[in-house]
């Protein structure tokens, strides 16, 4: 399998090195630096969810690596002790029933803007626009504003229509140049207008949103923590518990939570889509493949231990058939290619440039994930 051909490669480069290693000297060096970082803590104790994902993820992974090639039950100690505090700071802001973790960050400002029954024909464009970029989309208010002529088909005023604040007075009008002063969004106006013309335009605020990726870099190493006390009967004792109530709380709250943004593509496998809601930057379609394998990488290692979701398993290989289906064999450089994004929309296909080597880390992660769990075909 494509997968386990990338995995053997790594694999092979990773045990020679370990070979020339002092572990311990490393592991104890380690420790030092963790016990002084945030007090012990790392990022574990922030509710901020890509905090947690690209900052804390990595530190559990640190740890649960460590367990393996130390076999010392302290880091095993450590990882527990970490994903116990994320889960104490989940909560469900939006009310259904499943606590999870947001970020603000990847957010958006949105804008609809329409003519009113006006005396004219002057219309203004766009009708719909989405603001993502970072510093000027949280300028958005949420408010209806109001673009009004009220005086003169010549100049205009813009109020603030939630709070009946006139927020710019007789503004020159020349058709078809940009509007800017309802931030962070441009309008245009086309047309001759008449005294008594309004176009409205309502925003959205950006909000926090929950993203699987983030979920999926700290549930990874939480799942090797269960894998190793569920496979161990000596760890039972000292982490038995913690491992079932673990468990227990990715089934419900990461595992049934993204059921419902589950998209099946047939034969070339399926992934999660993003949550459809207005201020996502891309409700509804298929995530990028980093995305959706980072989470996948928990479903592999879960699949078939006791107590996991029935449907665990199967998610796990179709996502991997996925990823397959989008690997290009790059004949020249004798490797596999593949986007950071592929997908199909109004049902043709359409995808990014190539993956990065920044969140290439999490796909090839994936594949040596698939390639130890056996998924060979």
């Amino acid at each position: 399998m494509k997968l386990a051909l990338v995995a053997c490669a790594v694999g092979a480069v990773c045990s020679a090195a370990h070979a020339q290693l002092d572990v311990q000297a490393i592991a104890d060096a380690y420790k030092a630096f963790d016990l002084e970082r945030n007090d012990g803590l790392g990022h574990s104790d922030k509710p901020d969810s890509g905090t947690l994902g690209w900052g804390e993820g990595a530190i559990m992974q640190d740890y649960m690596d460590l367990w393996e090639v130390t076999g010392d039950t302290y880091w095993l100690e450590r990882t527990r002790d970490h994903f116990a505090r994320i889960i104490s700071n989940a909560s469900d802001p939006d009310g259904d029933g499943f606590l999870s973790w947001q970020t603000a960050t990847y957010s958006t400002g949105v804008a609809w803007a329409e003519r009113l029954l006006n005396v004219s024909d002057a219309t203004i464009e766009p009708a719909y626009q989405k603001n993502t970029r970072a510093g000027e989309f949280v300028k958005s208010t949420g408010h209806t504003y109001l673009i009004e002529f009220a005086d003169s088909p010549d100049v205009f005023d813009v109020v603030d229509w939630t709070t009946r604040e006139c927020i710019a007075e007789g503004v020159a009008y020349h058709s078809g140049e940009p509007i800017a002063l309802i931030e962070p969004f441009s309008f245009t106006i086309t047309g001759e207008t008449h005294q008594g013309d309004r176009f409205q335009v309502r925003t959205v605020a950006p909000e926090p949103l929950e993203f699987t990726v983030h979920q999926g870099m700290f549930a990874f190493p939480a799942a090797l923590f269960i894998e190793a006390v569920k496979r161990d009967p000596a760890l039972q004792p000292q982490f038995g518990e913690d491992a079932d109530r673990f468990l227990a709380s990715i089934n419900t709250h990461l595992f049934e939570k993204n059921e419902r943004d589950w998209l099946d593509m047939g034969d070339a496998g399926g992934a999660y889509r993003f949550e459809p809601k207005t201020t996502d930057r891309f409700p509804n379609r298929i995530m990028p493949h980093n995305q959706y394998l980072a989470l996948a990488r928990a479903w592999l290692v879960l699949g078939d231990i006791e107590g996991a979701h029935p449907l665990m398993a199967e998610r796990g290989e179709q996502m991997a058939t996925q990823f397959r289906t989008y690997l290009v064999l790059d004949e020249e450089n004798d490797a596999w290619r593949w986007h950071y994004w592929d997908w199909i929309e109004y049902g043709v296909p359409g995808n990014s440039g190539w993956e990065d080597r920044s969140h290439a880390h999490i796909d090839v992660s994936f594949a040596i994930e698939a390639a130890r769990r056996g998924l060979h075909r």
